[in-house]
């Protein structure tokens, strides 16, 4: 803002110097003359010079801010727990960062600085004027203050426009990122034509939402360029009557011709800008609706949870019912205990509600009618970071960073090298402790692409074992291991007397399958 405000202190200073010159030249005074020309032209090369170096550090402080809104808005998502955060494509989140914050700053922040630029070469010109005659300078402020408010008619309209875009945005992102997640599906199916569809049906919806938008600032721009036109020839006008009236000299014309269009120019495209920034407001009222709706949670302290209780029934499940929709229940008054250290295997049919046990059970999904009690105390008083310290749920589908091995296995945490090697060759991942070892640096590629789907099951059981969580809760947590490793992998699990084991399988082992205390059949225990 400092430089800025030398920018236009020496902007309006060209001005004075424009017309000491056309003063001098018309006296035919060769030296001042000369004078005005040299100083005109460092005064200019000086300008030129500061914005270079305002324009790369005006850059500097813009993502600045866009990485601390940024924080701020990783801050929300950490915040929301597993039903709200899933109940949005990721798309709605990428568009957060992206496409909002890209709207923040060529609306906002950029604008911002050109407000800032336009308020001081106004108030430099302003008080120039005041120097050849006060008339001037009285006429500009009633004028300005006429080009400012002109345009606030067109706040509303400007804010809903944006309000509009941003939503929109969302849904592009979400359902380009739909379409274009299943290529493979649409590549087998010989149905890639619905790709395109998709994108240019989403690109329609965005078209209009744009068109709306800039109807709305271009409402702003042209009442700002009339009120700019107008009232350059106005003050201009006024010059020429004071000139003829000898209350000043032919060579004001000249400085007020540069002052107006200093003053006029910024005024009238500042009455644009500052419509702009205020267009911006909507989306930070959403993201400060998602914060109201999930305030930051405090951290755990460690008597809250009881760690290493021994208790017959580990976890109790009573009348416990479940639905993503209220008048369709998945789960249906379910009572069960599962006992510490106890391994159970829950057969069904697919789609009985088996993964979705086992979400409620980690508590992952909180919608849930019933109780359920763990260590004695409800599921609904634990925190998420303290039921994370206990219970593991191993999805069939899992999840990799585009990262090493090293670091997918640590994520947050920080384990020696032998610990990782030992849950290597634990799962099976690597035969021996020298291919371990360079496996740990090996990247898995985006999202785990370079590992197969038994390495990735592998490598999620390899997560929860390093962390030596009491209780698994296993879905179809081998299904892609081939048979003699997963036989291999679920015998050391079975064989843990400290761990308690709650596994999904459509396909059990036969070599495995006697070592299970308890095996469930989910059809009888839903509904009873």
């Amino acid at each position: 803002m400092f430089l800025l405000m030398v920018i236009e202190a020496l902007t309006v200073l060209g001005s004075v110097l424009s017309a000491n010159l056309l003063n001098a030249l018309i006296k035919s005074q060769l030296n001042p003359f000369l004078l005005a020309v040299g100083l005109l032209m460092l005064d200019w090369m000086v300008i030129a010079a500061l914005n270079y170096g305002a324009s790369i550090y005006q850059e500097k402080v813009i993502q600045n801010i866009d990485i601390s809104i940024r924080q701020d808005l990783a801050d929300i998502l950490i915040d929301k727990d597993y039903e709200s955060y899933n109940s949005r494509g990721t798309g709605v989140y990428e568009s957060w960062v992206n496409n909002d914050i890209q709207t923040i700053n060529v609306q906002g922040l950029q604008n911002f600085f050109t407000v800032v630029e336009g308020i001081f070469g106004t108030v430099f010109a302003l008080f120039t004027l005041i120097a050849y005659h006060w008339s001037l300078a009285l006429s500009a402020l009633i004028l300005a203050g006429l080009i400012i408010m002109a345009p606030k008619v067109f706040d509303k309209r400007i804010m809903r426009a944006n309000t509009q875009l941003t939503h929109q945005n969302e849904a592009f992102v979400n359902r380009t990122q739909d379409v274009m997640g299943v290529f493979n599906l649409l590549y087998a199916f010989q149905a890639l034509r619905l790709l395109k569809q998709g994108i240019v049906s989403a690109s329609q919806a965005l078209k209009q939402s744009y068109v709306n938008q800039r109807r709305a600032q271009s409402s702003v721009q042209v009442v700002g360029f009339l009120g700019n036109v107008i009232s350059q020839v106005m003050l201009m006008g006024l010059t020429g009557i004071l000139a003829m009236m000898k209350l000043v000299s032919i060579g004001t014309l000249s400085a007020v011709s540069s002052l107006s269009g200093n003053i006029f120019n910024n005024l009238g495209n500042m009455s644009t800008y500052l419509g702009m920034i205020r267009g911006v407001a909507p989306i930070f009222e959403k993201f400060e609706l998602e914060r109201e709706k999930f305030p930051a949670t405090a951290e755990p302290t460690e008597m809250a949870v009881a760690t290493t209780a021994i208790v017959p029934d580990m976890i109790r499940v009573r009348d416990l019912s479940f639905g993503y929709h209220a008048d369709q229940l998945i789960l249906r008054h379910v009572n069960y205990n599962f006992e510490q250290g106890k391994k159970y295997l829950i057969l069904g049919e697919s789609g009985g509600g088996k993964s979705t046990f086992l979400k409620v059970l980690t508590g992952y999904l909180t919608n849930y009618t019933g109780e359920i009690r763990l260590a004695g105390k409800s599921l609904r008083d634990y925190s998420a970071n303290q039921l994370g310290q206990q219970l593991l749920y191993l999805d069939q589908r899992p999840q990799a960073l585009t990262t090493t091995v090293r670091e997918n296995l640590q994520l947050a945490d920080s384990y020696s090298d032998d610990e990782l090697v030992a849950v290597l060759l634990a799962t099976k991942l690597c035969p021996d402790r020298e291919r371990a070892e360079a496996f740990l640096d090996q990247n898995v590629g985006a999202g785990g692409s370079d590992l197969s789907g038994g390495q990735l099951q592998r490598l999620a059981l390899a997560r929860g074992l390093l962390r030596h969580v009491g209780v698994i809760l296993l879905d179809e947590g081998t299904s892609a291991v081939d048979t003699a490793n997963a036989v291999k992998i679920e015998r050391d699990l079975l064989e843990n007397p400290a761990l308690t084991l709650i596994m999904i399988s459509h396909t059990p082992h036969a070599e495995t399958q006697a070592l299970f205390d308890e095996t469930i059949q989910f059809a009888e225990l839903n509904g009873k």
